[in-house]
């Protein structure tokens, strides 16, 4: 049965499980050499969509969020029993997911997740705030040099694990029974000139 929130033991549980995770985690991600292949792979798609920025990333972004479905399953199998119900369990369960993929360095990158309720968005739709002080893709790239930001399309260079970890996000709530959809937007871009970057995951209430 999943809680309604999380209760002090899972939440002691899953500090302790993150690590004994990665610890013992037989094949641990390179971060040089995850943004080495994305570099790599959006610069060949552009050379196959005629120097089509935008549509290379796109492309990319689709075909890297299919493929990191079978990663969101294991993910999903490992902390189901730390979910709940409750909206304001996010911020610690995205901040565990962090620490699975990256390890105990992921504050290098990121900043603590920040959940805002409903009540306190314009909109009345809650959100979850994500934000990387250096990109783990696009540190050390040259904008408007390695590449041109004018031309992104649909997503901007990096969105790709942004739309990764919603896909895992999404497959949590759909697991407790909520009925939300959600959509994840780049807000800053360090490619486009900003101190950082930051995405906007946007918990929609699913149409009848």
């Amino acid at each position: 049965m999943v809680p309604v929130k999380l209760g002090k033991i899972r939440r002691a549980l899953a500090s302790l499980g993150k690590r004994i995770y990665w610890r013992f985690m037989t094949q641990k991600m390179n971060l040089w050499m995850l943004s080495s292949m994305a570099f790599a792979v959006t610069k060949k798609y552009e050379e196959i969509f005629d120097g089509d920025t935008g549509l290379a990333i796109d492309t990319f972004t689709e075909q890297f969020v299919n493929g990191a479905t079978s990663i969101m399953y294991e993910l999903l199998g490992t902390m189901k029993m730390f979910f709940s119900k409750s909206l304001t369990d996010l911020e610690f369960l995205s901040s565990v997911a962090l620490y699975v993929v990256l390890g105990p360095d992921w504050n290098d990158f990121f900043e603590e997740p920040i959940y805002v309720p409903g009540e306190k968005t314009e909109d009345g739709i809650p959100q979850l705030i994500m934000r990387q002080t250096k990109c783990v893709l696009c540190t050390g790239l040259r904008p408007g040099i390695d590449l041109d930001h004018t031309k992104f399309k649909e997503n901007s260079y990096g969105e790709l694990l942004a739309k990764a970890l919603v896909a895992l996000l999404q497959m949590i709530q759909d697991y407790v029974g909520n009925e939300y959809n959600l959509v994840v937007k780049e807000t800053k871009c360090l490619l486009r000139g900003d101190s950082f970057n930051e995405g906007v995951t946007f918990f929609f209430p699913k149409e009848e």
